[in-house]
């Protein structure tokens, strides 16, 4: 039979992933392309995600929480 407890959480990992405009910055620019590389708008997003993964102490549940920054 299956009983019900109170979930202990610890934290497994957070991550912050980079915006759309960081990556595209990276992959563009580099010291030959400095000033003749043009960024797309679609690639100008400065969002974010933060991302923490918790594990039940107990159970071993898995629970993921993505948050948009």
């Amino acid at each position: 039979m299956f009983v019900r407890h109170t979930h202990t959480w610890k934290i497994l990992s957070e991550t912050t992933t980079k915006s759309k405009f960081e990556v595209a910055c990276n992959a563009a620019y580099n010291r030959e392309n400095v000033g003749k590389v043009n960024i797309p708008w679609q690639m100008c997003d400065a969002s974010r995600k933060f991302i923490q993964i918790f594990q039940c102490t107990k159970c071993g549940e898995l629970k993921r929480f993505v948050t948009n920054i």
